[in-house]
């Protein structure tokens, strides 16, 4: 797969099936992380894996699912199998939005050779995730990146009429809508 084809074809799930990520594949995910382009090079980004189930169960309830779509948390039996909680230290930087979307995006792309779904998070309680964690005050929690093997569907397809919501069609498969390549060159 190459870097072109990641990203036509990621798009984010929300429901996973329930058989475990290995443990080096979450390493690398970190990695490439670790690798994401970051402002003035600074660094400011820690990450935590998230598997254990305890963990995992408390940070669920902290997070909201697919706000467009009717049924779109998923069930108890499709929830992620593990987390990658993205953290600012601010002794380094005060502010992480764009750092952390640079390394958000490097490790969705990379779980997309892989295999692996994910679902990018931001609409989370953030101070319960950081209890749930136990991260010191210098750590600001920014995102949290749902991860597991889909057992569900997504495409991109045409936007109709200028709406952005998302839907699933009759067959189940969650259809997105994009802009077109005339609407965004300007």
């Amino acid at each position: 797969m190459t870097v072109y084809e990641a990203i036509m074809n990621r798009r984010t799930i929300r429901k996973f099936t329930q058989e475990p990520l290995k443990r080096d594949d979450l390493l690398k995910l970190v990695d490439c992380a670790r690798m994401a382009a970051y402002g003035a090079n600074t660094q400011p980004l820690k990450f935590r894996i998230v598997d254990d189930e305890d963990t995992m169960d408390k940070i669920f309830p902290k997070t909201k699912w697919a706000a467009m779509l009717e049924d779109g948390a998923p069930a108890e039996d499709e929830r992620p199998t593990a987390y990658i909680a993205v953290i600012g230290d601010t002794s380094i930087k005060k502010t992480f939005e764009t750092d952390a979307g640079a390394a958000v995006t490097n490790m969705m792309l990379a779980a997309e050779e892989m295999g692996i779904a994910s679902c990018w998070m931001g609409a989370i309680d953030r101070d319960a995730i950081k209890r749930i964690l136990e991260l010191d005050d210098s750590y600001e929690l920014v995102y949290i990146l749902a991860l597991g093997y889909p057992a569900q569907r997504s495409r991109a397809v045409e936007m109709k009429d200028g709406s952005t919501k998302y839907y699933l069609d009759d067959d189940g498969v969650l259809n997105v809508p994009k802009r077109s390549m005339d609407e965004v060159l300007i």
